[in-house]
């Protein structure tokens, strides 16, 4: 929020520079960011008065321009369709820095004399753009008429604006009273309130205004004004509303905007013309209702959408942006005005489904009071008032069913040394508080001394004791709490051994190359339909984890609003990043460790498991001499789990071919370990690949795994084994089994049968052909056999080939090939 300094110096008096008010308000709670200068580059720019105009002598569209300011008199050449003689102007001598209002960049120069036509010009008379005020450039800046002549511009016109980051809980502070309020209390100053309008005389009709749907709008009223004449704003109110970042559009519209930010109340002006019957309806938006917003976008309203209606259609989306049909023109002469509260979730639902977020919406999202619209509504009429003054109220209504009152609150005394470590005087505690206009007092509660207030019910951030000991210490200064070092003994500090798992994770897989990303945890149910071949149907396993019983976990306040739900599975996104990088790079290797949510039943909080998913999409390697160019494949992908699982600690490791929904068929599997599932892996299906938008032809290898399963499978230490001063040896063994036995079930023979002097089993060739028998194949593999206290002599060697023939053959049917 920007805060013009000069805009709050009217409502707090205050001698404080702006970096003082920023500071204070800072330690306070309030957070300034930024403090800009309006006017630091207005060196040698003066408040000039026009004597005379007269015509350009050689020029039909120039005139010549004598200005006085100060001790300054000259003659100026410009072509300004606005100039007349006696107006304020601001006047820049030669050697002034102003921007180009020529260049669509802010581009700044240096006045220099000129020549126009044959006259000489000394000066210029500036437009808002040529001063940096806005991108005004078709005439000159015409000031007020009590400008004082020959005083610097910078002083009259000079802005600092301080930006504020008002955080939702601080919505009491999203206003100009609001930080005049908090101001004030700091520095025990009053807080000048506005001048309001007198409605007590005014008719009241409680047909202008019907609410329907009472739960989504608290409060409306409605306020009809005849004889309003729509023209440019003053130059104060535009100079306001540029400062703090508003747009200048109208003199009503702008009202309506002038009032937000001073009361942090937004409202809006609608064209009593176009209102059918001359009535407002409150309601939720029809099935198929449409309406075109201010900024000419059609919009799609769903059942759950609160709108502003009349006898016939929607006219406006409630709390978040008005209709186009009933916006203000300039030929407008009576409008209704509306000033309203609404349910902070619906406009946030809302403004997400129609990705439109506005000034009005930032404020409702953070609830407002309800009883901010009648001040609101005053201060809209009496600005009215000034700037129109036939202006007339005619009839307003205010629908307020269920008011809201101010509520008690007790504080025990001893909450401020107990939390605080430090005690202030009765005096100074009723005094903070009385500042904040919390009305308080001291007394008895059940026995207790305790401080009773009564919280104002702008103050929806007050609601227990503790909040009240936060005022105390923010207002006295937290500057003022002693320093103290923390004592006692610390708690003994236990890593959870889960997450030692998923740091391990992490750490082995970054040695292994990949890269960790890290997505968002929901989705929509067309991701998940996306799973599937051609999206028919929700698969019946997502991922890893097959399809519970119970609905998945909806998400109430999605960020985006596709994004129904909480993940069952990681592939989705983990599928959506692949395909994003796939536009920049060849070689995709990512991994991302998250937790999926599986509901458990109704009302009940789901199950969230820590899940790994990694992969490999296009290129393997990109092509250099020593690399050809070829596509991942299962076996990239598997040579990682290989790896990995075996340095977790997980022990009987086993890979068997499954069919997946989501999988290539023949390239997909199951990861067990000890006979339990923990994973699958495998080849993305091609067509699942196109859904997710990954390209025709690139191939796509992953695995998920559920690292909770992993870890119940009793992880055991991983073994450092010595390095052995004794040369290894390699045999080769050719091994015929059967086509349908799977190589990991001949390795895992040959493990057996070589006992711990194989330090490595590598399959490095299949053979299918005339030389063995229909229906079989050959793998042949290298094994390494090591000893870590002798060399192994040619004895052990033929009985360590005797034992893995043994248990080649016992196991997996197979034969030695000669």
């Amino acid at each position: 929020m920007k805060v013009p300094v000069r805009w709050l110096q009217e409502l707090v008096h205050t001698d404080l520079t702006p970096a003082e008010i920023a500071q204070r308000l800072t330690m306070a709670g309030l957070q300034a960011e930024h403090i800009s200068e309006i006017g630091t580059t207005w060196d040698r720019v003066y408040v000039g008065l026009v004597e005379r105009v007269e015509p350009h002598p050689n020029a039909d569209r120039l005139v010549l321009a004598t200005v006085v300011a100060g001790e300054h008199r000259l003659t100026v050449v410009t072509g300004a369709p606005n100039i007349r003689a006696g107006q304020k102007v601001a006047l820049a001598l030669v050697g002034a820095r102003l921007f180009d209002g020529y260049s669509d960049k802010p581009t700044m120069f240096t006045l220099k004399p000129s020549t126009i036509r044959g006259v000489r010009s000394e000066g210029m008379v500036c437009s808002e753009k040529e001063l940096g005020l806005s991108d005004e450039h078709e005439g000159i800046l015409v000031l007020d008429p009590d400008a004082p002549v020959g005083v610097p511009l910078r002083d009259y016109l000079g802005e600092s604006v301080i930006e504020f980051e008002i955080t939702p809980n601080l919505v009491h502070a999203f206003s100009m009273v609001g930080i005049a309020r908090e101001l004030g209390a700091l520095i025990d100053a009053p807080v000048e309130i506005p001048p309001l309008a007198d409605l007590s005389g005014v008719p009241r009709d409680d047909r202008l205004v019907t609410v329907e749907a009472p739960d989504l709008c608290p409060r409306y009223v409605g306020v009809v004004i005849e004889n309003v004449r729509v023209a440019p704003s003053p130059a104060w109110m535009q100079r306001r509303l540029s400062a703090a970042g508003v747009r200048p559009i109208s003199n009503i519209v702008d009202i309506t905007n002038y009032v937000m930010l001073e009361w942090g109340q937004p409202l809006h002006a609608f064209d009593y013309r176009f209102l059918h019957e001359g009535r407002i309806v409150v309601r939720r938006a029809r099935p198929g209702e449409c309406i075109e917003t201010l900024d000419h976008v059609g919009r799609e309203l769903t059942p759950d959408t609160l709108v502003i209606a009349d006898a016939n259609r929607a006219v406006a989306i409630a709390g978040v942006m008005g209709g186009l049909e009933s916006e203000v023109r300039d030929d407008t002469t009576t409008i209704l005005l509306e000033a309203a509260n609404f349910n902070m979730l619906n406009i946030r639902r809302t403004a997400r489904a129609q990705r439109l977020r506005t000034e009005a919406s930032a404020r409702f999202e953070r609830g407002l009071d309800p009883n901010l619209v009648w001040p609101a509504t005053q201060r809209a009429v009496a600005l009215i008032r000034e700037l129109n003054p036939d202006a007339r109220v005619t009839v307003l209504a205010d629908a307020y069913a269920a008011p809201r009152l101010p509520t008690t609150l007790a504080m025990p005394r001893t909450e401020i040394p107990r939390l605080l470590g430090v005690d202030y005087p009765d005096e100074v505690v009723l005094d903070v508080l009385r500042r904040l206009d919390f009305k308080p007092t001291i007394q008895e509660v059940e026995g207790v001394r305790s401080v009773v207030v009564e919280v104002p019910t702008y103050r929806s951030d007050i609601s227990i004791p503790a909040d009240l000991v936060e005022e105390v210490a923010r207002v006295v200064g937290y500057e003022s709490l002693p320093e103290t070092l923390p004592w006692g003994q610390t708690v003994r500090v236990e890593r959870d051994p889960m997450r030692r798992l998923i740091d391990g994770v992490q750490d082995i897989l970054v040695a292994a190359g990949l890269t960790e990303i890290i997505t968002y945890p929901m989705l929509s149910e067309e991701d998940l339909r996306a799973l599937t071949p051609y999206a028919t149907a929700l698969p019946a396993r997502y991922g890893f984890f097959a399809r519970p019983e119970h609905d998945l976990v909806a998400a109430r306040n999605p960020l985006r609003s596709e994004w129904t739900m909480m993940r069952p599975t990681l592939l989705p996104a983990w599928l959506k990043n692949v395909a994003e990088n796939l536009k920049h790079t060849r070689a995709v290797a990512v991994f991302e460790t998250a937790r999926v949510y599986l509901p458990r039943g109704v009302d009940e909080l789901p199950d969230e498991r820590p899940t790994l998913c990694l992969g490999f999409a296009g290129e393997r390697h990109p092509v250099d001499l020593y690399h050809p160019a070829r596509p991942v494949d299962f076996f990239d992908a598997k040579g990682v789990v290989d790896v990995l699982l075996p340095r977790l600690g997980a022990v009987d490791i086993a890979v068997r071919p499954i069919a997946h929904h989501s999988l290539h068929p023949g390239r997909a599997a199951e990861i067990t370990v000890r006979g339990k599932p923990v994973g699958i892996l495998g080849e993305v299906h091609p067509v699942v690949a196109e859904q997710f938008g990954i390209p025709a032809g690139q191939r796509v290898a992953l695995a998920e795994i559920d690292l909770r399963a992993v870890f119940d499978t009793g992880l055991r230490d991983v073994e450092l084994r010595p390095v052995s001063r004794y040369q290894s040896v390699e045999q080769d063994f050719a091994i015929v089994v059967d086509e349908a036995v799977p190589a990991e079930a001949v390795a895992e023979a040959i493990r057996s049968g070589a006992g711990p002097l194989a330090t490595d089993v590598r399959l490095f060739d299949i053979y299918r052909g005339p030389a063995i028998p229909a229906g079989t194949k050959s793998l042949a593999y290298r094994v390494t056999l090591e000893a870590p206290d002798r060399p192994l002599s040619e004895k052990e060697l033929e009985r360590v080939r005797s034992r893995i023939e043994g248990q080649v053959k016992r196991r997996v049917g197979g034969a030695l090939r000669t």
